[in-house]
């Protein structure tokens, strides 16, 4: 990839659909600070635009404090880092707006993408049993009015009562028994006011990491844990009228490497053994190993680098090691940006 450094442009669009362009080439460049964020366990991408508070040029400008309220439109676009056009990398709306009068006077614009809405909305609904996976999302979608592309794999649900927040009941409720019944990780991602669920790893363009600064090593701080390990797996089966559980099958890899840790996987009546014993296996082939992860990687900015993406990083030498991005934060400002991965199985 030929390295340029990336130019960020951002537009703001007030209520009465009036457009401000408070970063970027010709624009007033009130933009103080900028940071975009992908944070592991959140929902929805955040963009935290700081402004100093002087009067927005054009027909209808005025200080950001009252001129952007909560609601108002947010664009971000980029280009550089291996990317020639500009391309848009955020959208969603001020959520808070916060400004002091002390010292410099600054307006501080914390922004969200329409999954905000996902994480602060309960939900109440039925899903009948023998449902599949998309149409059970689909279904949550459509109540929101929100666009759905789905690309992950999909399982048929028993009858599911699903209340609560709405993220709880998507990522805990119902895509989580998908991930651990096909042992692959899942992503959820807004892009261009669509909501994307795909395979982790599955970004066709794989951007590979080799320096901080354009002569700085990778920092990051690396773990290896046996936290959430599985050697050992049995597959239950029906119980009997004394509360006995029948054991149809026991699968182990690495028991004696690193002990028993042991998982129970209980085999439904319209399931068949051969399928609970490929489930098991997978569960052995991803998780009997120890996890290994990288924190507070710190790259050069790259704007495409999102969550849930495969990248390869260069930690020492010239071998590229593999990696799932967990989190990332593009520090605009510095030219930077911060990761915590995960090794790619």
């Amino acid at each position: 990839m030929m390295y340029k450094t990336p130019l960020y442009t951002v537009i703001l669009v007030t209520g009465d659909g009036t457009k401000y362009y408070v970063k970027g080439s010709g624009s007033a460049n009130q933009t103080t600070s900028l940071t975009l964020s992908e944070v592991d366990g959140q929902l929805a991408q955040k963009a935290v635009i700081k402004l100093a508070n002087f009067k927005v040029p054009g027909n209808k400008g005025g200080n950001p404090s009252a001129l952007f309220a909560v609601k108002s439109k947010v664009y971000i676009y980029a280009k550089g880092a291996g990317v020639t056009k500009s391309t848009e990398v955020f959208r969603g709306f001020v959520w808070e707006n916060k400004y002091t009068n002390k010292d410099q006077k600054e307006v501080t614009l914390t922004c969200y993408d329409q999954l905000i809405y996902l994480m602060n909305s309960q939900i109440n609904l039925y899903i009948s049993k023998g449902k599949d996976t998309k149409s059970v999302i689909s279904a949550i979608c459509k109540k929101w009015g929100i666009k759905l592309s789905y690309d992950y794999e999909t399982i048929k649900h028993p009858k599911l009562p699903l209340s609560g927040s709405i993220a709880d009941v998507l990522t805990g409720g119902v895509l989580k028994k998908v991930q651990d019944k096909k042992e692959k990780k899942y992503v959820i991602k807004s892009r261009k006011g669509i909501l994307h669920i795909t395979a982790a790893g599955k970004n066709k363009t794989v951007y590979l990491i080799d320096k901080a600064g354009r002569d700085g090593e990778i920092g990051y701080v690396r773990n290896t844990t046996m936290d959430g390990m599985v050697t050992k797996v049995i597959i239950a089966g029906s119980t009997d009228s004394n509360g006995k559980t029948k054991i149809e099958a026991t699968e182990s890899k690495n028991t004696k490497q690193y002990g028993t840790l042991q998982k129970v996987i209980y085999k439904e009546e319209d399931t068949k053994l051969k399928e609970a014993k490929t489930e098991a296996k997978q569960v052995l082939k991803d998780q009997a190993q120890p996890k290994k992860t990288y924190e507070d990687v710190e790259a050069m900015d790259i704007p495409w680098v999102g969550k849930g993406d495969k990248v390869g990083v260069c930690f020492s030498g010239k071998t590229m090691t593999y990696c799932i991005v967990k989190s990332v934060i593009h520090h605009v400002d510095t030219e930077m940006m911060m990761m915590d991965l995960e090794k790619a199985k």
